[in-house]
């Protein structure tokens, strides 16, 4: 096997990649290694040999990887992301060893996540264009749901926008470029206010101790994964309080991987013992990328579109319907259209019911029979 070796970084390039990284972070177009280099010399030339020394460090792991194209911040990143990943498989199956019984099981509630992004995969730039989720539990199906669609055209990267705008166009189309809602605080708090279950303000946010549930979403398809997802959550915190400080940013989200919560539902109910499960098609993805998607379970601006199919809304709709019917086939939920999965109108459409208080019966509704 042949390996490509990066070029060496001294430290002074490092610290010009840094500084680079930081530029992208806070949503400005990043500056050349020219102009940095100019920028920053003499800067670097009144530098203290201690704070020299944190950039030779950092240059020192990054010349020994085997990474060739990778940033410095993209070396840190992908090892945090490692010990996140490992610790959130670590909490899950912790916190169903500690569900007593089925009953309990069938009566927890989760939250499902969705977010398709403003994204820059070659900057790794991510920010929210739009966030789904719903709370659901396995006895009585879908009990609330979250959306909002963001838009960036004031503070989007200008020299982004060309790769902004063909990554939205095949992912979500939503351009960044398009009025959307912009007061990050607001839509930021509103967002924690409907994870948490109760009302979060400002000063829950400088206390430093809101503790958040996990949020559930797919670890990884075209277009999306775990890490991205968290990192945009991460970006609109900062953006929307940008006196927070940046680690702590970092620190507040915990995503989990919707495939392990799945699989751990199926082994606390001994599913997974099941000969059955190990068809082929039985596989934890097949099972929740199984085609649910409808007209009507999209957001309003992706049904104008006729693009459902693309919306986040869906998404968490359809995960939670094809979860509640896999287990349905083994236990016998008893489940109700329209909560556990969308119900099928006259037109051809589909409905779900997104709010638990919301009325429930054709008649409420006021559906026609005919």
């Amino acid at each position: 096997m042949i390996i490509n070796m990066a070029p060496k970084k001294s430290a002074f390039i490092t610290f010009l990649t840094c500084y680079r990284d930081d530029e992208i972070k806070n949503g400005k177009k990043p500056s050349s290694y020219d102009q940095l280099r100019n920028k920053l010399s003499p800067i670097w030339n009144i530098m203290s040999d201690d704070e020299k020394n944190k950039y030779k460090d950092l240059a020192l792991k990054y010349n020994n990887s085997n990474c060739t194209t990778e940033p410095i911040k993209q070396i840190t990143d992908l090892l945090k992301n490692s010990n996140d990943f490992l610790n959130m498989k670590k909490y899950v199956a912790e916190m169903f060893e500690n569900i007593p019984n089925n009953q309990e099981l069938l009566n927890k509630k989760f939250i499902l996540l969705h977010i398709n992004c403003h994204s820059h995969n070659g900057e790794q730039y991510y920010f929210p264009a739009e966030i789904a989720a719903i709370e659901f539990n396995l006895k009585n199906g879908l009990s609330r749901t979250y959306h909002q669609i963001i838009g960036i055209s004031k503070i989007y990267p200008r020299g982004f926008a060309g790769s902004m705008r063909e990554f939205s166009d095949k992912f979500h189309q939503i351009n960044c470029w398009d009025d959307h809602p912009d007061d990050y605080q607001d839509i930021f708090l509103e967002f924690l206010t409907f994870i948490k279950g109760e009302i979060i303000n400002h000063t829950d946010l400088k206390k430093d101790t809101l503790d958040l549930p996990y949020l559930y979403t797919i670890q990884s398809e075209i277009g999306t994964n775990m890490m991205n997802a968290k990192c945009s959550l991460e970006r609109l915190y900062f953006t929307a309080f940008p006196e927070v400080d940046a680690e702590h940013c970092k620190s507040i989200f915990k995503i989990g991987s919707i495939e392990q919560l799945l699989l751990e539902i199926k082994k606390k109910m001994n599913l997974h013992l099941n000969h059955q499960n190990l068809r082929p098609e039985m596989s934890i993805c097949n099972i929740l990328e199984h085609d649910f998607y409808g007209q009507g379970l999209g957001c309003m601006y992706h049904e104008l579109r006729e693009v459902s199919f693309k919306c986040s809304k869906a998404r968490v709709i359809q995960w939670m319907s094809n979860i509640c019917i896999h287990i349905n086939m083994y236990t016998g939920l008893n489940l109700v259209p329209g909560k556990h999965m969308a119900t099928q109108l006259n037109d051809g459409s589909k409905l779900i019911i997104e709010n638990e208080h919301l009325p429930l019966t054709a008649a409420e509704l006021k559906l026609s029979k005919t």
